[in-house]
């Protein structure tokens, strides 16, 4: 009986060293650096602000996050830089932005490979999300959020209506640093030209581009659709926003810590996709108020879009994860 007793109690004081070594860990005050190139109004940025405000009351003030959102220390592209340079600890961009450091999200850049923001929204939370997750691990990334990043991207620009995609030629479009996303354009007869999110909007009113590929509620909050004056609502591409640390950055972290950060970004993520849904409609509302065209293009005038975009789909073969794109048409059947 005696022998029992003192099992009892040294199990009791292993569990309370563990408990005392586990919060001790996590009461070094880790003081984490997060950059983004959304804005606090957008629900890709209220996300990030959610997750800020979660990570430092559920580590009771032991984890907090410096937040420097609107690219004011790092824009989209530069910030997945800085992650992998360590100058940042969390850091993320649109799907399209993520090109130059994994393939994991190369067939999102793939026009009409969705059929719409339902199946798109279940696909991302469901299989096609798990899978993606586990191939950003293996190029050595925690990918901590996949958030819904406001629908389909439009083809917005300053010089005429486009009604099919004959009317793009000889256009200046900004494009991402996706390699899809420029070999679509330039199947369309389009001009590429990269220029960084934080520069587009003095680029359009200087003429230096005469488009971009975006979707509404992004134009509205950089305020590009000041200066733009025709959008079509062309269905091509849906994408995600993101959040991720380097990989063995995360697993440095003590485990009461990572577990802060996973609770945090699952609670944050699902915040800013109900708020991404919410304002979807808005950004369209906010360019029509400012006199942008919005052109919906006919069933007809569709097919070709579709025909032509989906063309493009040969000539990244040998680059697109052929099982993961096989899961994300499977999904949404």
């Amino acid at each position: 009986m005696q022998r029992i007793k003192r099992m009892k109690a040294v199990l009791v004081l292993a569990t309370l060293l563990s408990w005392s070594f586990g919060t001790q860990a996590i009461a070094q005050s880790i003081t984490l650096k997060l950059a983004h190139g959304a804005t606090p109004a957008m629900a890709v940025g209220k996300g990030m602000i959610r997750f800020a405000e979660l990570v430092n009351s559920k580590s009771k003030g032991s984890v907090k996050v410096d937040l420097f959102l609107s690219g004011s220390l790092y824009n989209e592209r530069t910030s997945l830089e800085a992650i992998v340079n360590g100058a940042i600890d969390l850091g993320g961009a649109s799907n399209a932005n993520w090109a130059a450091f994994t393939d994991a999200l190369l067939f999102m850049d793939l026009p009409y490979v969705f059929n719409d923001e339902e199946s798109f929204s279940k696909a991302m939370q469901g299989q096609v999300g798990d899978e993606i997750r586990n191939r950003f691990a293996k190029d050595g990334f925690k990918l901590l959020m996949i958030m819904d990043n406001a629908g389909f991207r439009d083809v917005v620009n300053t010089k005429r209506e486009v009604r099919v995609p004959s009317d793009i030629k000889g256009l200046k479009m900004r494009t991402t640093a996706s390699p899809v996303e420029i070999a679509m354009m330039r199947n369309w007869g389009a001009v590429t030209t990269a220029v960084d999110w934080g520069e587009v909007y003095n680029a359009l009113g200087s003429g230096v581009v005469d488009g971009e590929f975006v979707q509404p509620i992004w134009l509205a909050f950089a305020k590009h659709f000041e200066v733009l004056k025709y959008a079509t609502e062309v269905k091509a591409v849906i994408g995600i926003n993101t959040l991720a640390m380097r990989k063995d950055r995360f697993e440095k972290l003590p485990v009461s810590a990572q577990k802060v950060i996973l609770d945090a970004a699952a609670e944050a993520q699902a915040y800013s996709n109900k708020i991404d849904a919410e304002q979807m409609q808005d950004g369209i509302a906010i360019g029509r108020k400012l006199g942008v065209k919005f052109y919906k293009p006919t069933p007809e005038e569709m097919k070709i879009w579709q025909s032509t975009g989906r063309a493009i789909w040969k000539d990244f073969d040998s680059k697109i994860d052929k099982a993961l794109l096989k899961t994300v048409l499977d999904a949404q059947k």
